[in-house]
């Protein structure tokens, strides 16, 4: 489902060529490379396709150099890991060598690949014990860093080490890509082997335990944050002894920072302020900000879906007042921020007055928004923990420095409708504070079940196996998908897939079925998901054979194949029914994103002929990653009950034998097949979630699929987290997708996945109105109401969808307007009213 990832940095590179820009490499060695011909170890093992070999053992000290224009990570005598970090190198140098430096060779600044964000050094001797000797980035730094929107190779080193070893590693950090084609260690002087290793010993297993992840991250953002506040501080209308003081105390954290780095507790978490020392950089913020007029607490609001950023001047251009408009029964959200430009931390003391319900009423949740910082280095302020009221107030926390957004979830269930002016009392200023608290509740109720569907490969059965759910949270992830309209869970493989004995049952000679199979773990997932509107299971068969024969498997398109296979479907659908699942409501996506290699087509459609002949109502499930679909087995796409393209293929698809039209071309043989009865959906699989934007990435699909005629969408994946605690993403090992927090025993909602869930609602937003005309229609109602209504039907949609789609959706990006779904569905609101009230 990752598509990101397949593509890989091999298929963009005729996207982004440009003249390599070599780094700064020793004129001359700063003396011998003890590393020649050495042997090493690589952990995690290389898995970059297009540069793996077995040439990969001995490449890295064998001297030679890449030397052309081509793209390093295309190169065979280059190691690769992809979505793998840290990438841990131990080279052997024979015996312990004192040693004066170290050098890396790698490439970056296109397709994807950006430069490494630490390469730690670490030595030991013949007891294996690794001392940690420092980081080649910030050695390396005198020598000049890559150029990072250019293309080229660099190579860090420094000749500054002054140590011993007989054994060096370098752990890597890169995100998601880490290159490497030659490492070259500098002899050092014969007296540097008397001197003793700095700092306690680390066996070589604790390396990628998250320690050194956590370390680098930590570096990363002080250093960043820094620079950022050196950069303020220059900007007009700064004092001078402001100045200075912010300098002082910058200059001072950055003398620390080997020591800030190191200094994080057991159950570290990458909310913001990371320890004391960030704590410290961002008070200078405080003080820009009282140089420039602001309030110690200045109260302010910000477009709802707009990125907010940890350093800058809070924009207060906008209305001071929370305003949301919605119907009964549905989920929407508002905030206000508050920053703080005082000397130290700050509890806001408030309540929401003057709604149905008296003071705080139930229907609305607080959360204080939590800042947390990203594997790639770029601060969000997206995890959402709700907070209770104390006695009648709610309390939120608000660093020095720092700006902290209050999230208000709307979700009125019996309230009477009508607009009411309430307001948010503040207690934590002198004197109080008041500002508007506005609920436009409209005479309608939102539906029960939602029309449109949506999942995600969450695989909530698997515990421990994929994600991060297990027996302590699984219930809560799974209620809180729920909560979000989640109405499509996903099965791994091991429910029912026919090559696992347990869940495929016996068979004879002519694969007519003698024993059934295990139902345990399907009805377990069932009871887990009460009242899905349908369930997908990832079946992955492989290479086609059915793995049932008495002597091993039938191989596909034989008759015994075909009755196991119809035997199998059978049971299952029948199992299914007698669950109270309608054997429509099971997909089964039989070989994931089918692309230009025939024989996965010949495989899928070899399936899904021996399923269809079942004649069982099980519905075929397929997303097809063919760029070109005149390259598509047409037989196999006409099996299939479902076809759900990736999105970004979908609506930017590109061939170079074919016109500049292709993605006109390539969307009208979708819609072709949608309007001869296969069903279309949509799914993305872009990451990381928390750099992605909620508003044009996540709700955005929901536009999407109104606007192409799609009835449902999915992302890769709700579950997963990249390997660790959503709380902490320095030591993912991979790409984490999750549009939520979720850790080993608690879920926290996310801005993302509220997002989402508010995509779900603005389609039934589209389908009540357009059901509303319908009806109106057939009655032969007229009137200035239904050509609103039309016309907005017509108009709002295309709007509204390409408005964002010409972006790529990182959340950072400022070219996107995030609040057009929100005036359209408020025009949408009054138009359903109007039609409702004649």
């Amino acid at each position: 489902m990752k598509w990101t990832s397949r593509g890989g940095p091999l298929l963009m590179v005729a996207l982004a060529w440009s003249p390599m820009a070599f780094g700064v490499a020793p004129a001359e060695r700063p003396s011998e490379n003890i590393a020649a011909g050495a042997s090493y170890t690589l952990e995690p093992v290389p898995n970059y396709q297009y540069c793996t070999d077995d040439g990969d053992v001995t490449q890295l000290t064998d001297g030679v150099y890449h030397q052309t224009g081509e793209s390093l990570w295309t190169q065979p005598s280059t190691v690769g890991w992809q979505e793998k970090q840290p990438a841990i190198i131990t080279l052997d140098l024979g015996s312990v060598k004192p040693i004066r430096g170290v050098s890396f060779n790698t490439a970056g600044g296109r397709a994807g690949v950006t430069w490494p964000t630490a390469i730690r050094i670490f030595t030991a001797g013949e007891d294996s014990e690794f001392h940690e000797i420092g980081d080649l980035l910030a050695l390396s730094a005198q020598q000049g860093p890559p150029v990072p929107t250019v293309y080229g190779m660099h190579r860090y080193w420094t000749d500054q080490l002054r140590t011993h070893g007989r054994y060096l590693c370098l752990a890597v950090w890169n995100e998601p890509f880490t290159f490497v084609d030659e490492i070259e260690v500098y002899a050092g002087e014969p007296e540097w082997l008397m001197e003793p290793l700095p700092g306690p010993g680390i066996a070589k297993g604790r390396m990628g335990s998250g320690v050194l992840g956590i370390q680098a991250g930590i570096r990363k953002r002080l250093e960043q944050d820094i620079q950022d506040l050196k950069k303020a501080v220059e900007e007009a209308g700064v004092p001078v002894q402001t100045k200075q003081d912010v300098l002082d105390v910058l200059t001072a954290v950055e003398a620390e920072l080997d020591q800030a780095y190191r200094t994080f507790k057991h159950d570290f978490r990458t909310v913001l302020p990371l320890n004391a020392w960030h704590e410290r950089v961002l008070h200078t913020q405080a003080w820009l900000w009282r140089a420039k007029g602001l309030e110690p607490l200045t109260f302010w609001c910000s477009k709802l879906w707009d990125p907010l950023s940890l350093i800058g001047m809070p924009d207060t251009a906008e209305e001071l007042a929370v305003d949301v408009h919605l119907m009964r029964k549905e989920y929407r959200a508002a905030a206000f921020n508050v920053s703080n430009s005082g000397d130290g931390s700050m509890l806001v003391r408030f309540r929401l007055s003057g709604l149905p319900g008296g003071d705080n009423p139930g229907y609305v949740t607080v959360h204080e928004v939590a800042w947390t910082d990203t594997a790639n280095g770029v601060p969000v302020a997206a995890a959402l923990p709700e907070i209770a009221a104390e006695g009648d107030l709610y309390v939120v926390t608000v660093p020095a420095g720092m700006t902290r957004q209050v999230w208000l979830t709307f979700h009125p269930v019996d309230v009477k409708p009508g607009t009411y002016e309430g307001e948010v009392i503040v207690q934590s200023v002198p004197g109080g504070k008041r500002f508007p608290l506005r609920m436009h509740l409209y005479p309608l109720d939102f539906p029960e079940k939602q029309s449109l569907h949506f999942g995600g490969w969450d695989y909530t059965h698997e515990l421990d196996k994929f994600n991060m759910v297990g027996e302590q949270n699984q219930a809560l992830v799974i209620r809180h998908l729920r909560e979000r309209f989640v109405d499509s869970p996903w099965g791994t493989p091991r429910l029912l897939n026919p090559y696992y004995a347990d869940v495929r049952g016996a068979y004879d000679a002519q694969g007519a079925m003698t024993t059934p199979p295990d139902t345990t773990k399907f009805d377990a997932w069932l009871e887990s998901w009460p009242d899905a509107a349908q369930y997908l299971i990832f079946v992955r068969v492989g290479a086609g054979a059915f793995g049932g024969a008495p002597d091993g498997s039938w191989a596909m398109d034989t008759p015994e194949f075909t009755t196991a296979v119809k035997a199998w479907l059978t049971f299952w659908a029948g199992h299914a029914a007698k669950k109270g699942v309608k054997p429509e409501q099971l997909a089964m996506l039989l070989l994931d994103e089918p692309d230009e290699e025939p024989q996965r087509d010949h495989v899928v459609l070899a399936w899904a002929k021996a399923m269809r002949a079942a004649d069982t109502g099980v519905r075929i499930w397929e997303n097809p990653n063919h760029r070109d679909m005149d390259q598509a087995m047409e037989e196999m796409i006409d099996a299939c009950h479902v076809l759900c393209p990736h999105l970004g293929i979908y609506q930017n698809s590109s061939s170079p034998v074919r016109p500049p039209d292709t993605a006109r071309i390539y969307r009208e043989y979708y819609v072709k097949k949608r309007d001869q009865g296969i069903g279309l959906e949509f799914y993305s699989a872009h990451g990381p979630s928390r750099l992605m934007d909620p508003y044009a990435y996540y709700r955005h699909m929901a536009w999407a699929c109104w606007h192409y005629g799609a009835t449902g969408m999915y992302f890769w994946s709700l579950t997963d987290t990249g390997g660790a605690s959503s709380w902490n993403e320095y030591v993912t090992t991979r790409l984490p997708y999750s549009p939520f927090f979720i850790d080993s025993d608690s879920v926290t909602a996310g801005k993302h996945l509220e997002a989402l869930r508010e995509g779900v609602e603005d389609y039934e937003y589209l389908v009540m109105l357009d059901r509303a005309v319908r009806e109106a229609t057939a009655q032969g109602v007229i009137g200035p109401e239904l050509e609103e209504a039309r016309w907005l039907l017509e108009s709002l949609p295309s709007t509204v969808y390409e408005a964002a789609i010409s972006a790529y959706p990182l959340w950072q990006n400022d070219n996107v307007d995030r609040t057009l779904a929100d005036k359209a569905r408020i025009k949408l609101l009054a138009a359903l009213t109007a039609l409702a009230e004649r």
